[in-house]
């Protein structure tokens, strides 16, 4: 691909020449949207905002990028489609098709009628296509309202083939052991509180949970904000520093850091006297209350599931001052202890406990 150059900017030019340089801008600009995308896409592909340490892509799109949530979707639908659609991609990184084209492409385009789309996007030009792409989807939507049992449209750029039939789609995700322990916890408690309609499948609870953090008010009762969602009990040997959850699939060890981040904000149950909270509650309460019960880690927009975490930890002089408490999400949580691995001495675990206390029984860790 060729590289455009783009001629510093002069003032008082002739019509012509500013148009001309103009012109010769947008193309650049078109061309440098377009191997951003593709670099977008290798960042998404291989996961590399996890090596640089972000949760998610949108969190290192807002902290590296500077995106907005808007900017990072298109960036991330269009790097998606890409990946089902390979003769774009192709034309894509040899400079065939430009970022505008594509952009509208993906809008319609499937593994079936890509080919057919592609020549609709050599043949036309960007205000042409946009349009035969606009139309394509107006047929699509009358078709749709007139077999409403069917299901989307293949948006050809000219009416032909059948209506295809309604499938179902198997979704798959992969849990951490405390993950697991949550989801199980979670759909037990739906089940009882009657969060979901009765007899509905997972998918179903799922739906709703997500619907509910749209800020949608159909998805059954609120919680008490006061009360954590749900408790995992994790087991923990003092002497083989060890630590295990159990759930249906059985006891799944957890990693040093995994029970570290756990035990950061835990109530330790002791055999005897009461459980004691790691961090005491009026502390948690006005920690979260500054923090606006918001994840406090660069770009994370997360307010549910909300963990406190030790700046300084417990092994290294750290305290219960507020000064040395911050608010972060699980995931957020979850990584800032991952760093702390290459501190840890071979047989050395960070202490988290309160003073004073050992834990003799199960740790129970909130999930909120």
């Amino acid at each position: 691909m060729s590289i455009i150059a783009v001629d510093s900017f002069v003032p008082d030019q002739s019509a012509a020449e500013v148009s001309a340089c103009l012109k010769k801008a947008v193309r650049a600009m078109d061309q440098a949207r377009h191997c951003a995308v593709l670099w977008f896409k290798e960042v998404v592909e291989r996961e590399l905002y996890k090596k640089l340490g972000y949760g998610s892509v949108y969190q290192y799109a807002a902290v590296e990028l500077e995106f907005s949530k808007t900017r990072t979707g298109d960036f991330l639908h269009l790097a998606r489609k890409l990946e089902k659609l390979p003769r774009l991609k192709k034309e894509m990184e040899e400079g065939k098709i430009g970022y505008t084209k594509a952009r509208e492409i993906v809008k319609v385009a499937d593994e079936k009628n890509e080919n057919r789309w592609l020549n609709e996007a050599k043949k036309k030009s960007r205000q042409e296509l946009r349009e035969t792409v606009k139309r394509a989807k107006q047929r699509a939507r009358r078709e749709r309202a007139k077999n409403p049992a069917q299901g989307e449209l293949l948006a050809n750029p000219h009416p032909s083939g059948a209506l295809p039939v309604a499938l179902t789609h198997k979704v798959t995700f992969e849990l951490t052991s405390e993950q697991l322990a949550h989801f199980e916890a979670l759909v037990e408690a739906i089940g009882k509180q009657g969060g979901a309609a009765a007899g509905s499948n997972r998918a179903i609870m799922l739906l709703e949970a997500m619907a509910s953090l749209a800020g949608r008010a159909d998805s059954g009762s609120v919680a008490n904000p006061k009360e954590p969602h749900t408790q995992i009990h994790v087991h923990h040997c003092p002497e083989c520093e060890k630590s295990h959850i159990t759930t249906s699939r059985g006891e799944t060890e957890l990693t040093p850091a995994e029970y570290e981040k756990l035990a950061c904000d835990a109530r330790i149950a002791t055999g005897d006297g009461p459980n004691k909270s790691a961090i005491p509650p009026s502390t948690r309460r006005r920690v979260l209350a500054r923090d606006q019960h918001r994840c406090q880690a660069p770009g994370c927009p997360h307010t549910r599931f909300l963990e406190i975490h030790h700046i300084t930890p417990r092994s290294q002089g750290g305290t219960n001052a507020e000064e040395n408490l911050t608010t972060l999400c699980s995931a957020c949580h979850q990584r800032a202890h991952d760093k702390q691995k290459p501190a840890r001495g071979k047989n050395h675990q960070t202490d988290v406990r309160p003073k004073g206390v050992a834990p003799k029984g199960p740790l129970t860790q909130k999930g909120r």
